[in-house]
């Protein structure tokens, strides 16, 4: 992307003599592998459940293929297929994963806070990105710490326990 500075308007630059995609006739004369890569849209696995929203905008992005339970074999022999991995706390992404990645593997995204099962140094030598959601789960632990909150006040765990024990009293 180019802005466009003063400098540009007082020495303009020279036009390229032919342009790369003839717009009159809508022929793209761009190399083969160039309009591979446009046209091709990238492939992403993702290993653990994730919300059908979150599903729809990566399917609008790239290929999902939605492979769970995946053993750390099963997942280092289907990796070379992927240019994306989308991962929870389960899926630990190791050192065998990224290599039998052969270097297709791009990104590593985290659906949530921490990045611990992910080998951090074997991504970075392998040019692999790893990047996670932080704030992700905010709204919800707040929610859970008002309801951890709002049981201790009213005793639901002493509640709980005397009904299971037999002893409800009424009244």
């Amino acid at each position: 992307r180019h802005t466009i500075s003063y400098s540009d308007i007082a020495q303009p630059r020279p036009i390229r003599a032919a342009s790369t995609v003839d717009f009159a006739v809508g022929r793209d004369h761009r190399p083969a592998q160039a309009q591979a890569r446009r046209q091709t849209r990238p492939a992403i696995l993702v290993s653990e459940k994730l919300g059908e929203a979150g599903l729809e905008v990566l399917r609008e992005f790239g290929d999902v293929d939605c492979l769970y339970d995946l053993s750390p074999q099963d997942l280092a022999s289907k990796i070379s297929n992927y240019d994306a991995l989308i991962v929870r706390s389960g899926t630990k992404v190791t050192r065998d994963v990224l290599e039998a990645a052969k270097g297709r593997l791009k990104v590593v995204g985290r659906a949530g806070v921490g990045i611990d099962n992910v080998d951090l140094q074997a991504a970075t030598e392998f040019g692999c990105l790893v990047v996670n959601a932080p704030t992700a789960n905010t709204v919800a632990a707040a929610e859970h710490g008002i309801a951890l909150l709002t049981a201790m006040s009213r005793n639901i765990a002493q509640a709980d326990a005397s009904i299971k024990a037999g002893k409800y009293v009424d009244g």
